[in-house]
């Protein structure tokens, strides 16, 4: 009777362990079918069947106790990998949005490190601009310097005449009294046409000469308006090297072949300007307060001879 009861136990067992395999064969089938479908369980209902299977498995008739420890034991290290994977899972999430976080964070120096190569590119257009500015303003004044030069070399030689004039003038005042009006007018006409073949005759007037210097002054003080500009840019490049967050390592200079930046070129560039425009200014400044004494010396005693020097021109 004994070994009929066994008997029983053991065929119930099988079909139990039969009908097992065919719930894990369904079970797979159904999580590959719910993988396709996008559908996931939650945690609740796996551990709810998970619970049912490993019931099963305790209430087996033919299993022993040392199967059951042995179930159990493999109950609690699965568990234990799935709080593992858990945890893993929630490191895992936490990395993506720090990678995330740096993405944005990267995107965003990007955007700002191609703004400001744009700004560097449109300053060192427009220095570039300036600069030939500069030199055309540079040519300019000095051929208008040369022809200041030619006025006034021609504006001594004509006082030189007008002087010899006056002295052999008043020399002969009591003749040039003595004759009439009708020999002044013939005398100034043979004058005129004197001076129109003399090749050192005055070309100029006095309105085109202070015209002339009027422009001058004018061209001067855009010169000046335009190294301000230069020297503030300047600054405005200073303060942003300043504003760094972080001071850059001090790296010995290497012997290499790379041609300097744009930018260092354009500052030694203004810095040899500034320094010859400040020489320059300085000779200007002498040769106007030279001329302007010995205008207010001259004013007086040339002012009759510039009268006659218009009646000439």
């Amino acid at each position: 009777e004994l070994e009929l009861v066994e008997d029983v136990w053991r065929g119930e067992a099988q079909d139990l362990l039969t009908q097992i395999a065919q719930l894990q064969e369904e079970n797979k089938q159904l999580m590959t079918n719910l993988s396709h479908k996008d559908i996931n369980f939650t945690e609740e209902e796996f551990q709810k069947h998970e619970g049912n299977l490993c019931s099963v498995f305790f209430f087996l008739p033919g299993m022993s106790e040392r199967e059951r420890q042995v179930m159990k034991k493999l109950k609690e290290v699965v568990d234990k990998q799935r709080d593992e994977i858990r945890a893993k899972d929630r490191e895992l999430g936490l990395k993506n949005e720090d990678v995330e976080a740096l993405q944005q964070q990267q995107n965003r120096l990007m955007k700002i490190n191609h703004d400001l190569r744009h700004r560097i590119t449109v300053v060192e257009a427009q220095g570039k601009a300036l600069i030939e500015q500069k030199v055309e303003l540079e040519a300019y004044l000095q051929t208008k310097e040369q022809e200041m030069g030619n006025l006034r070399a021609e504006l001594g030689k004509l006082r030189e005449k007008l002087q010899g004039e006056d002295s052999q003038a008043s020399q002969n005042g009591e003749e040039v009294k003595a004759e009439p009006n009708n020999d002044d007018c013939l005398s100034e006409s043979e004058k005129m046409a004197m001076d129109l073949k003399d090749p050192n005759r005055p070309r100029f007037t006095l309105q085109e000469l202070r015209d002339v210097l009027h422009e001058r002054n004018e061209l001067k003080s855009r010169v000046f308006l335009l190294q301000e500009e230069l020297l503030y840019y300047k600054s405005e490049e200073m303060e942003e090297e300043t504003r760094s967050p972080q001071p850059t390592p001090i790296i010995q200079p290497k012997p290499s072949t790379q041609p300097e930046s744009g930018i260092k070129r354009l500052f030694s560039f203004f810095s040899r300007d500034k320094k010859r425009m400040q020489a320059s200014q300085k000779n200007v400044h002498f040769q106007e307060t030279f001329g302007e004494w010995s205008h207010s010396n001259r004013d007086d005693s040339y002012m009759e001879q510039g009268q006659e020097a218009l009646q000439h021109l």
